[in-house]
């Protein structure tokens, strides 16, 4: 089977671009002091950034190359690509983030992680029925095991996570039945 060379390229371009998107919605969260990763709001915006950015490229194949016509192997491959570079783009510019741009931001993220566990340190206490003191101790290690490496992999897991439930729904619903 030979793809298509334009499968790739929309992928990509659509990826591009919703990678800056997403970007851009962390900056404006981070600078507003809205925390971006415990926003309710910023978690529907990266739903709606993939789920669009996705969608996108798989329509434009549809009518503007293929005449029309869709297959579902089309669909998951260019909106594959497409979540996986912005979470690439959304990625590379946490790691940037918390390297050069905002040094403390690595900081403040465990310390606000901190602030919230202990927060629910008696919730945790009455729902663990079995070492509640252990498992509890065992989340606060967590927080503090956590690296940069790893919240820069978390960046980029959660954007994939979000397109691989949202591309098939979207390559079914866009594709064509072929003629008996």
């Amino acid at each position: 089977m030979k793809v298509r060379p334009i499968i790739p390229k929309l992928g990509i371009r659509y990826g591009i671009a919703g990678g800056l998107l997403a970007v851009l919605s962390f900056v404006v969260f981070y600078y507003l002091d809205q925390q971006p990763w415990r926003n309710l709001v910023s978690f529907l915006l990266d739903i709606v950034i993939v789920g669009f950015f996705c969608v996108l490229p798989i329509r434009e194949f549809k009518v503007r190359y293929n005449r029309g016509e869709l297959r579902f192997y089309h669909g998951m491959s260019i909106g594959f690509l497409s979540y996986v570079f912005i979470g690439i783009i959304y990625s590379l510019f946490i790691m940037l983030f918390v390297l050069w741009i905002e040094p403390g931001y690595f900081e403040l993220y465990k310390s606000v992680q901190l602030e919230e566990i202990e927060g629910m340190k008696e919730l945790i206490m009455s729902r663990v029925k079995e070492n509640p003191e252990q498992f509890y101790q065992q989340q606060l290690d967590g927080i503090k095991e956590i690296t940069k490496g790893s919240l820069i992999f978390d960046a980029f897991v959660k954007k994939v996570i979000i397109g691989l439930f949202l591309t098939p729904i979207f390559s079914i619903v866009l594709r064509t039945q072929r003629p008996k």
